[in-house]
Protein backbone atom coordinates (compact mmCIF):
# COMPACT_ATOMS: atom_id res chain seq x y z
CA UNK A 1 0.00 0.00 0.00
CA UNK A 2 1.35 3.56 -0.90
CA UNK A 3 1.15 4.84 2.43
CA UNK A 4 3.32 1.91 4.13
CA UNK A 5 6.77 3.56 2.79
CA UNK A 6 5.09 7.37 4.38
CA UNK A 7 6.50 9.20 7.62
CA UNK A 8 4.14 10.10 10.10
CA UNK A 9 4.40 13.44 12.29
CA UNK A 10 2.60 13.46 15.36
CA UNK A 11 2.60 16.30 17.55
CA UNK A 12 0.65 17.75 20.57
CA UNK A 13 0.41 21.00 21.49
CA UNK A 14 0.45 21.83 25.27
CA UNK A 15 -0.10 25.02 27.28
CA UNK A 16 -0.52 23.88 30.55
CA UNK A 17 -0.38 20.90 32.88
CA UNK A 18 2.70 18.73 31.87
CA UNK A 19 1.56 15.84 33.46
CA UNK A 20 -1.85 15.73 31.79
CA UNK A 21 0.65 16.33 28.71
CA UNK A 22 2.23 12.93 29.33
CA UNK A 23 -0.95 11.10 29.79
CA UNK A 24 -2.14 12.53 26.85
CA UNK A 25 1.13 11.35 25.21
CA UNK A 26 1.00 7.96 26.87
CA UNK A 27 -1.61 7.14 24.83
CA UNK A 28 -0.26 7.91 21.48
CA UNK A 29 2.59 5.79 21.94
CA UNK A 30 0.66 2.74 23.06
CA UNK A 31 -1.55 2.36 19.61
CA UNK A 32 -2.67 -1.06 18.99
CA UNK A 33 -2.62 -2.83 14.99
CA UNK A 34 -1.69 -0.49 13.19
CA UNK A 35 1.79 -0.58 9.98
CA UNK A 36 2.36 3.30 10.42
CA UNK A 37 5.68 4.47 10.83
CA UNK A 38 5.32 7.98 13.25
CA UNK A 39 7.37 10.21 15.35
CA UNK A 40 5.80 12.57 18.15
CA UNK A 41 6.79 16.30 18.81
CA UNK A 42 5.72 17.67 21.61
CA UNK A 43 5.20 21.67 21.02
CA UNK A 44 4.98 24.08 24.05
CA UNK A 45 2.82 26.92 23.16
CA UNK A 46 2.24 29.71 26.39
CA UNK A 47 2.72 32.46 28.41
CA UNK A 48 4.24 30.78 30.78
CA UNK A 49 7.65 31.05 30.49
CA UNK A 50 8.83 28.07 32.84
CA UNK A 51 6.24 25.79 31.44
CA UNK A 52 8.97 24.50 28.24
CA UNK A 53 11.17 23.62 31.52
CA UNK A 54 8.30 21.89 33.71
CA UNK A 55 7.52 19.82 30.39
CA UNK A 56 11.25 18.83 29.73
CA UNK A 57 11.89 17.81 33.36
CA UNK A 58 8.65 15.61 33.22
CA UNK A 59 9.76 13.85 30.01
CA UNK A 60 13.04 13.58 31.39
CA UNK A 61 13.13 9.96 31.10
CA UNK A 62 10.87 9.88 27.35
CA UNK A 63 13.07 10.27 23.89
CA UNK A 64 11.45 12.72 22.43
CA UNK A 65 11.39 15.92 20.95
CA UNK A 66 10.22 19.03 22.61
CA UNK A 67 10.12 22.19 20.52
CA UNK A 68 9.01 25.33 22.00
CA UNK A 69 7.10 28.20 19.91
CA UNK A 70 5.85 31.73 20.59
CA UNK A 71 2.59 32.00 22.17
CA UNK A 72 0.07 35.53 22.37
CA UNK A 73 -2.09 32.91 24.83
CA UNK A 74 -4.45 32.22 22.43
CA UNK A 75 -4.85 28.56 21.09
CA UNK A 76 -4.56 29.53 17.43
CA UNK A 77 -1.25 30.45 17.32
CA UNK A 78 -0.23 27.10 18.89
CA UNK A 79 -1.85 25.37 15.99
CA UNK A 80 -0.50 27.81 13.34
CA UNK A 81 2.81 27.34 15.20
CA UNK A 82 2.40 23.36 14.87
CA UNK A 83 1.51 23.59 10.65
CA UNK A 84 5.24 25.83 10.86
CA UNK A 85 6.75 22.48 12.38
CA UNK A 86 5.29 20.27 9.83
CA UNK A 87 6.53 22.50 7.43
CA UNK A 88 10.19 22.70 8.68
CA UNK A 89 10.32 18.64 9.48
CA UNK A 90 10.05 17.79 5.90
CA UNK A 91 10.93 14.44 6.43
CA UNK A 92 7.83 13.75 7.07
CA UNK A 93 4.56 12.70 4.35
CA UNK A 94 1.36 13.39 6.80
CA UNK A 95 0.89 15.76 9.85
CA UNK A 96 -1.93 14.12 12.29
CA UNK A 97 -1.71 17.09 14.90
CA UNK A 98 -3.20 16.36 18.55
CA UNK A 99 -3.99 18.96 21.48
CA UNK A 100 -2.02 17.59 24.90
CA UNK A 101 -5.16 17.56 26.96
CA UNK A 102 -7.17 15.20 24.89
CA UNK A 103 -6.53 12.07 24.04
CA UNK A 104 -6.44 9.08 21.32
CA UNK A 105 -8.06 6.02 21.37
CA UNK A 106 -6.14 2.83 21.37
CA UNK A 107 -6.88 1.75 17.91
CA UNK A 108 -6.84 5.29 16.60
CA UNK A 109 -4.01 4.88 14.17
CA UNK A 110 -5.63 1.44 12.97
CA UNK A 111 -8.54 2.96 12.45
CA UNK A 112 -7.17 6.21 10.28
CA UNK A 113 -5.09 3.51 8.06
CA UNK A 114 -8.58 2.73 6.83
CA UNK A 115 -8.83 5.89 5.36
CA UNK A 116 -5.05 6.12 4.39
CA UNK A 117 -6.19 3.63 1.29
CA UNK A 118 -7.66 6.32 -0.21
CA UNK A 119 -5.26 8.55 -0.21
CA UNK A 120 -6.25 11.88 1.03
CA UNK A 121 -4.44 14.88 1.43
CA UNK A 122 -6.66 16.15 4.25
CA UNK A 123 -9.07 14.27 6.85
CA UNK A 124 -11.02 15.30 9.40
CA UNK A 125 -13.67 14.22 12.07
CA UNK A 126 -17.10 14.52 12.20
CA UNK A 127 -17.41 15.24 16.15
CA UNK A 128 -15.50 13.29 18.67
CA UNK A 129 -16.51 11.67 21.97
CA UNK A 130 -15.86 13.23 24.90
CA UNK A 131 -15.30 12.99 28.97
CA UNK A 132 -17.70 15.44 30.47
CA UNK A 133 -18.64 15.99 34.36
CA UNK A 134 -21.96 14.76 35.55
CA UNK A 135 -23.41 17.80 35.52
CA UNK A 136 -22.63 18.14 31.45
CA UNK A 137 -24.02 14.91 31.03
CA UNK A 138 -27.56 15.53 29.53
CA UNK A 139 -28.35 12.46 28.23
CA UNK A 140 -29.27 8.77 29.12
CA UNK A 141 -27.23 6.81 26.69
CA UNK A 142 -23.76 8.61 28.31
CA UNK A 143 -21.59 6.19 29.84
CA UNK A 144 -20.78 6.05 33.88
CA UNK A 145 -17.40 6.21 34.92
CA UNK A 146 -16.07 5.85 37.94
CA UNK A 147 -15.86 8.89 40.02
CA UNK A 148 -18.92 10.18 38.46
CA UNK A 149 -17.83 11.03 35.45
CA UNK A 150 -19.11 10.56 31.88
CA UNK A 151 -18.00 8.97 28.25
CA UNK A 152 -20.33 10.79 25.96
CA UNK A 153 -20.05 7.76 22.85
CA UNK A 154 -21.38 7.95 19.77
CA UNK A 155 -23.44 5.44 18.58
CA UNK A 156 -21.97 2.37 15.82
CA UNK A 157 -24.61 3.22 13.83
CA UNK A 158 -23.21 3.09 10.28
CA UNK A 159 -25.09 7.03 9.70
CA UNK A 160 -23.92 10.48 8.77
CA UNK A 161 -24.56 12.48 12.08
CA UNK A 162 -25.07 15.51 10.57
CA UNK A 163 -28.06 14.12 9.46
CA UNK A 164 -30.21 14.61 12.63
CA UNK A 165 -28.42 17.90 13.31
CA UNK A 166 -28.59 20.20 10.39
CA UNK A 167 -30.08 23.05 11.77
CA UNK A 168 -26.44 23.39 14.36
CA UNK A 169 -23.50 22.29 11.76
CA UNK A 170 -25.41 23.85 8.67
CA UNK A 171 -24.81 27.73 9.42
CA UNK A 172 -23.02 30.11 7.02
CA UNK A 173 -20.86 32.13 9.48
CA UNK A 174 -21.02 35.40 7.50
CA UNK A 175 -25.11 35.48 7.81
CA UNK A 176 -25.65 33.43 11.40
CA UNK A 177 -24.37 35.08 15.07
CA UNK A 178 -24.07 31.92 16.51
CA UNK A 179 -22.27 28.87 15.09
CA UNK A 180 -19.71 25.73 15.78
CA UNK A 181 -16.71 24.21 14.26
CA UNK A 182 -18.40 21.36 12.23
CA UNK A 183 -15.08 19.28 11.91
CA UNK A 184 -11.56 18.44 13.64
CA UNK A 185 -8.67 18.70 11.26
CA UNK A 186 -7.09 15.09 12.10
CA UNK A 187 -4.55 14.85 9.03
CA UNK A 188 -2.94 16.92 6.29
CA UNK A 189 -0.31 15.98 3.64
CA UNK A 190 2.42 18.26 2.80
CA UNK A 191 0.27 19.25 0.13
CA UNK A 192 -1.92 21.56 1.88
CA UNK A 193 1.56 23.86 2.46
CA UNK A 194 1.42 24.58 -0.71
CA UNK A 195 -1.58 26.44 -0.98
CA UNK A 196 -0.34 29.72 -0.35
CA UNK A 197 -2.75 29.96 2.58
CA UNK A 198 -1.05 32.16 5.64
CA UNK A 199 -2.81 31.30 9.09
CA UNK A 200 -4.74 28.38 9.07
CA UNK A 201 -6.38 28.93 12.43
CA UNK A 202 -7.74 32.41 13.54
CA UNK A 203 -5.23 33.90 15.68
CA UNK A 204 -7.60 36.45 17.46
CA UNK A 205 -9.94 33.72 18.54
CA UNK A 206 -10.29 32.44 22.01
CA UNK A 207 -12.10 29.37 21.42
CA UNK A 208 -13.11 29.31 17.59
CA UNK A 209 -9.39 29.25 16.11
CA UNK A 210 -10.39 26.47 14.06
CA UNK A 211 -13.07 27.56 12.66
CA UNK A 212 -10.94 29.33 10.24
CA UNK A 213 -9.05 25.72 9.37
CA UNK A 214 -12.56 24.92 8.36
CA UNK A 215 -13.22 27.30 6.29
CA UNK A 216 -9.80 26.88 4.11
CA UNK A 217 -11.18 23.12 4.19
CA UNK A 218 -14.76 24.41 2.88
CA UNK A 219 -12.72 26.28 0.34
CA UNK A 220 -10.64 23.66 -0.93
CA UNK A 221 -13.62 21.20 -1.52
CA UNK A 222 -15.06 23.78 -3.28
CA UNK A 223 -12.12 24.59 -5.75
CA UNK A 224 -11.05 21.27 -5.46
CA UNK A 225 -7.38 21.77 -4.73
CA UNK A 226 -6.84 18.44 -2.67
CA UNK A 227 -8.61 15.40 -1.90
CA UNK A 228 -10.71 15.64 1.12
CA UNK A 229 -12.91 12.74 2.91
CA UNK A 230 -15.01 13.39 6.04
CA UNK A 231 -15.10 10.03 8.80
CA UNK A 232 -16.85 9.50 12.14
CA UNK A 233 -14.51 10.20 14.73
CA UNK A 234 -15.63 6.88 16.37
CA UNK A 235 -12.68 4.98 17.99
CA UNK A 236 -10.11 7.71 17.41
CA UNK A 237 -10.56 11.00 19.17
CA UNK A 238 -11.38 11.44 23.01
CA UNK A 239 -12.06 14.89 23.84
CA UNK A 240 -11.24 15.94 27.51
CA UNK A 241 -14.02 18.51 28.60
CA UNK A 242 -12.93 17.71 32.30
CA UNK A 243 -9.46 20.00 31.50
CA UNK A 244 -10.21 23.15 33.68
CA UNK A 245 -8.37 25.78 32.46
CA UNK A 246 -9.26 24.71 28.68
CA UNK A 247 -10.34 27.63 26.70
CA UNK A 248 -13.92 26.85 26.54
CA UNK A 249 -13.91 26.50 30.15
CA UNK A 250 -12.88 30.25 30.64
CA UNK A 251 -13.72 32.31 27.50
CA UNK A 252 -16.97 32.96 26.03
CA UNK A 253 -17.38 32.95 22.59
CA UNK A 254 -18.74 37.18 21.49
CA UNK A 255 -15.77 38.18 20.24
CA UNK A 256 -14.87 34.70 17.94
CA UNK A 257 -18.04 35.33 16.14
CA UNK A 258 -17.21 38.55 15.15
CA UNK A 259 -13.57 37.41 14.35
CA UNK A 260 -14.52 34.98 12.01
CA UNK A 261 -17.04 36.90 10.16
CA UNK A 262 -14.24 39.60 9.65
CA UNK A 263 -12.63 36.73 7.31
CA UNK A 264 -15.77 37.23 4.83
CA UNK A 265 -14.25 39.27 2.22
CA UNK A 266 -11.12 36.34 2.77
CA UNK A 267 -13.72 33.51 1.11
CA UNK A 268 -15.90 35.03 -1.27
CA UNK A 269 -15.55 32.42 -3.67
CA UNK A 270 -16.40 29.96 -0.72
CA UNK A 271 -19.52 32.19 -0.01
CA UNK A 272 -20.99 32.06 -3.23
CA UNK A 273 -20.64 27.99 -4.11
CA UNK A 274 -20.93 26.83 -1.10
CA UNK A 275 -22.56 29.79 0.83
CA UNK A 276 -26.28 29.59 -0.62
CA UNK A 277 -26.81 26.56 1.31
CA UNK A 278 -24.27 26.05 3.14
CA UNK A 279 -24.96 22.36 3.10
CA UNK A 280 -22.15 20.26 5.16
CA UNK A 281 -23.69 16.87 4.11
CA UNK A 282 -21.88 17.67 0.73
CA UNK A 283 -18.88 16.81 2.18
CA UNK A 284 -17.49 13.19 1.23
CA UNK A 285 -18.30 11.23 4.34
CA UNK A 286 -17.33 7.76 4.80
CA UNK A 287 -18.50 5.99 7.93
CA UNK A 288 -15.76 3.78 9.87
CA UNK A 289 -16.66 0.47 11.54
CA UNK A 290 -15.18 -0.28 14.98
CA UNK A 291 -12.07 -1.90 14.71
CA UNK A 292 -13.78 -5.35 16.02
CA UNK A 293 -15.85 -7.10 13.52
CA UNK A 294 -18.30 -8.20 16.60
CA UNK A 295 -19.65 -5.14 16.69
CA UNK A 296 -23.18 -3.98 18.29
CA UNK A 297 -26.28 -3.43 15.39
CA UNK A 298 -29.74 -3.74 17.27
CA UNK A 299 -30.90 -0.47 16.53
CA UNK A 300 -34.19 1.73 15.53
CA UNK A 301 -34.27 4.67 13.70
CA UNK A 302 -37.49 7.35 14.54
CA UNK A 303 -37.72 11.00 12.88
CA UNK A 304 -34.29 10.66 12.02
CA UNK A 305 -32.39 9.61 15.59
CA UNK A 306 -30.46 6.66 15.98
CA UNK A 307 -32.21 4.50 19.52
CA UNK A 308 -30.26 1.87 21.06
CA UNK A 309 -32.48 -0.75 21.53
CA UNK A 310 -30.93 -2.59 24.14
CA UNK A 311 -28.36 -0.59 26.00
CA UNK A 312 -26.68 -3.36 28.14
CA UNK A 313 -25.76 -5.16 25.42
CA UNK A 314 -24.56 -2.41 23.81
CA UNK A 315 -22.19 -1.56 26.38
CA UNK A 316 -20.84 -5.67 26.39
CA UNK A 317 -20.05 -5.28 22.57
CA UNK A 318 -16.19 -5.55 21.83
CA UNK A 319 -16.16 -2.31 20.35
CA UNK A 320 -18.10 -0.35 23.26
CA UNK A 321 -16.27 -2.47 25.72
CA UNK A 322 -12.88 -1.00 25.22
CA UNK A 323 -13.78 2.02 24.94
CA UNK A 324 -15.39 2.10 28.34
CA UNK A 325 -12.02 0.03 30.27
CA UNK A 326 -10.00 3.21 28.23
CA UNK A 327 -12.05 5.86 29.75
CA UNK A 328 -12.24 4.74 32.91
CA UNK A 329 -8.78 4.43 32.84
CA UNK A 330 -8.11 7.79 31.91
CA UNK A 331 -10.37 9.53 34.51
CA UNK A 332 -8.94 7.68 37.17
CA UNK A 333 -5.57 9.08 36.04
CA UNK A 334 -6.94 13.03 35.40
CA UNK A 335 -7.86 12.80 39.17
CA UNK A 336 -4.84 11.96 40.43
CA UNK A 337 -3.80 14.75 38.25
CA UNK A 338 -6.48 16.74 39.90
CA UNK A 339 -5.46 16.28 42.97
CA UNK A 340 -1.45 16.97 42.21
CA UNK A 341 -2.81 20.34 41.13
CA UNK A 342 -4.88 21.07 44.09
CA UNK A 343 -1.88 20.15 46.30
CA UNK A 344 0.63 22.29 44.06
CA UNK A 345 -1.59 25.66 44.40
CA UNK A 346 -2.56 24.66 48.07
CA UNK A 347 1.88 24.91 48.33
CA UNK A 348 1.88 27.54 46.01
CA UNK A 349 -0.84 29.51 48.21
CA UNK A 350 -3.42 29.69 44.94
CA UNK A 351 -6.36 28.85 47.55
CA UNK A 352 -8.84 29.97 45.46
CA UNK A 353 -7.98 27.55 42.78
CA UNK A 354 -7.68 24.61 44.59
CA UNK A 355 -11.17 25.60 46.53
CA UNK A 356 -12.61 25.94 43.05
CA UNK A 357 -11.64 22.96 41.54
CA UNK A 358 -12.23 20.91 45.06
CA UNK A 359 -15.49 21.95 45.27
CA UNK A 360 -16.43 20.80 41.28
CA UNK A 361 -14.88 17.64 42.42
CA UNK A 362 -16.81 16.76 45.58
CA UNK A 363 -20.21 17.95 43.59
CA UNK A 364 -19.35 15.85 41.07
CA UNK A 365 -20.28 13.27 43.52
CA UNK A 366 -16.41 12.20 44.54
CA UNK A 367 -16.24 10.66 48.02
CA UNK A 368 -12.32 10.73 49.28
CA UNK A 369 -11.20 11.62 52.05
CA UNK A 370 -8.23 13.03 51.13
CA UNK A 371 -10.17 15.33 48.50
CA UNK A 372 -12.36 16.38 51.97
CA UNK A 373 -9.25 17.04 53.97
CA UNK A 374 -8.00 19.21 50.66
CA UNK A 375 -11.25 21.20 50.46
CA UNK A 376 -11.50 22.15 54.61
CA UNK A 377 -7.91 23.44 53.69
CA UNK A 378 -8.50 25.63 51.05
CA UNK A 379 -11.73 26.89 52.54
CA UNK A 380 -9.70 27.66 55.64
CA UNK A 381 -7.57 29.96 53.61
CA UNK A 382 -10.24 31.14 52.02
CA UNK A 383 -12.37 32.07 54.71
CA UNK A 384 -15.47 30.01 53.92
CA UNK A 385 -15.72 28.35 57.45
CA UNK A 386 -19.21 26.50 57.09
CA UNK A 387 -17.01 24.16 54.74
CA UNK A 388 -15.41 22.89 57.21
CA UNK A 389 -17.96 22.42 59.38
CA UNK A 390 -19.99 20.59 56.96
CA UNK A 391 -16.55 18.10 55.83
CA UNK A 392 -14.32 17.97 58.83
CA UNK A 393 -15.48 14.86 59.75
CA UNK A 394 -15.11 13.54 56.54
CA UNK A 395 -11.84 14.77 56.21
CA UNK A 396 -10.35 12.30 58.56
CA UNK A 397 -7.61 11.20 59.31
CA UNK A 398 -5.49 13.58 56.90
CA UNK A 399 -7.31 16.98 59.27
CA UNK A 400 -5.47 15.83 62.18
CA UNK A 401 -1.82 16.65 60.53
CA UNK A 402 -3.37 20.52 59.98
CA UNK A 403 -3.08 22.27 63.07
CA UNK A 404 -5.25 25.07 62.40
CA UNK A 405 -8.06 22.60 61.52
CA UNK A 406 -8.30 21.24 65.29
CA UNK A 407 -10.70 23.83 66.83
CA UNK A 408 -13.35 22.53 63.98
CA UNK A 409 -12.90 18.91 64.51
CA UNK A 410 -16.07 17.83 66.15
CA UNK A 411 -15.85 15.08 69.82
CA UNK A 412 -15.40 11.61 68.32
Amino acid sequence: MYYMDKKFLITLLSSSNEKLLKLSYETIINQKNHNLDYDVIIVVNSLNSDYYSDVCNEFSDYDVEIIETESNGKPGKGHNSVMNVFKNHKQYDYLIPIDGDDFLYPYALHQLEKSLKEEPDILVLQGNDLLCWNSDSDSSSNIYLNNGFYLVKQHEYAINKWENSRDLVNKNPFKENHFITPIRNILCSRKILNLGINKYYCEKCYVLDDYLFYLHFLNIYVKGDLKINVINSNHIYLYNDLNVSAVHNIYKLDKDYDFIKSYKSDFIDLNDKFGKNWDNLALPFKYRSGPFKEGYCDYNIIDGNVEILNYEKYLESENSKYCINFANNIVLKIYNIFKNNINSWLLKQEFEKSLKLCERLVNNGIFDYELFNYYCVSAYFNKKYEIIDKYINLAKPFCYNQTFLKPFLQDD
